[in-house]
């Protein structure tokens, strides 16, 4: 069995533009790990830590990666989870230190990778600046440890932190429900909680078929980028479609650009009519009420195409985002290696799975072109059919 090293840019940190292998401090983010630290070593929850960030408009490491962009009011998009904080607040590449041998070869030959026991890998002290002193660290791990001993969870679920309710938006919860039959086996299942609070949806969902499921879309999905060939055959004609929709869009705004300039036009000649006496005053206000009425609907009618096209320009203008791909590539390519799947590059891959009432599974990948796959295999994938299978 060989080792490899896989390297991953930790946030907080960048490469050395000269140095390979060299992580130097990232400026531009150390204030908010420091932040992140000091709160949870002063007594804050992983929850309350989670929500001050995404509150504050603060995207996740998969975030700032693609964009360069820490902190922003209009984010939609990449929030943080509990596991993505747990992660960082575990890792000691923050007080100086490299981890190595975390991945290690199963086989060659059919190219399977696996997490090496935390016991079993190599950690080389101070090769780079900290951003956290050990004291505060330390004091962080022994938290940890302790609030891990009493809320330690029996069953390491993988998609847990990713599953939201489709329709109030909030995180939805794993349970273990016993069987009160002797020797028969528990099963987790996928739940809304409080959701008549919330004036929600009843929600039950076997976790391990789901769970199974939501792997298989994913690897398939992953498969198929993989496979340039049969990627760029169905991405060129999902760019092709996205062209036309977007002269679609273009065509309905020119329309409704002379609608509103007809209306105009036809406001002023009334204006000009009701000066020289032509239409009486009342008739005027009727009219041109009607007019005005009819303008701002199509204004309306405007700005959501405008939106619309902006939406298919970024997805059209994806095709030669290099940096995006280059990255996408070398974690689909350790993604598809794994024996056992790792929650690391399962949060890297996806952002979030929404469910609704009726189970289905809305998965939104990180990446936009598994996003534009993900379209082409029914962008609502019905669980509940994929479960009776």
């Amino acid at each position: 069995m060989a080792n490899i090293y896989v390297v991953f840019q930790h946030i907080g940190y960048k490469r050395h533009p000269s140095i390979k292998n060299k992580l130097i401090i990232d400026e531009q983010v150390k204030d908010i790990v420091e932040k992140i630290f000091d709160m949870y070593a002063n007594g804050q929850g992983s929850v309350e830590i989670v929500n001050f960030l995404n509150t504050n408009k603060y995207l996740s490491p998969t975030g700032y990666r693609k964009t360069g962009i820490i902190q922003d009011e209009n984010k939609t998009n990449y929030d943080w989870n509990e596991v993505t904080l747990c992660n960082m607040l575990k890792n000691e590449v923050y007080i100086g230190n490299t981890v190595q041998n975390k991945k290690s070869v199963v086989s060659y030959k059919v190219h399977k990778i696996r997490t090496v026991e935390k016991e079993n890998q190599i950690i080389v002290n101070n090769t780079h600046e900290p951003i956290v002193d050990k004291d505060t660290f330390e004091k962080v791990q022994c938290i940890l440890k302790k609030r891990g001993t009493n809320t330690k969870l029996k069953y390491d679920y993988l998609l847990r932190g990713l599953l939201y309710c489709y329709h109030c938006k909030r995180k939805l919860q794993i349970v273990l429900k016993k069987n009160s039959r002797r020797n028969a086996q528990s099963h987790s299942y996928i739940i809304c909680a409080d959701y008549k609070k919330r004036g929600c949806y009843p929600l039950s969902i076997n976790y391990e078929k789901f769970e199974k499921h939501i792997i298989y879309i994913a690897k398939k999905i992953c498969s198929i980028y993989a496979d340039k060939e049969v990627f760029y055959s169905i991405y060129e004609k999902y760019q092709n479609k996205t062209l036309d929709i977007r002269e679609g869009y273009r065509k309905k705004v020119d329309q409704i650009d002379k609608a509103i300039f007809d209306i105009n036009n036809n406001l002023d000649k009334m204006y000009m009519d009701k000066l020289q006496g032509i239409i009486l005053e009342e008739d005027y206000i009727r009219v041109s009420q009607k007019f005005i009425f009819d303008r701002t609907n199509l204004i309306k009618q405007k700005e959501e195409l405008e939106q619309k096209l902006i939406g298919t320009e970024e997805k059209i203008n994806t095709k030669y985002k290099t940096k995006e791909e280059k990255e996408l590539d070398e974690l689909i390519e350790n993604f598809l290696k794994l024996e056992k799947i790792d929650k690391m590059y399962l949060y890297r891959l996806i952002n979030k799975i929404e469910i609704d009432k009726d189970k289905n599974a809305y998965i939104f990948f990180n990446f936009s072109k598994l996003n534009s796959i993900n379209e082409k295999l029914d962008e609502f994938i019905k669980v509940e059919e994929l479960i009776n299978k």
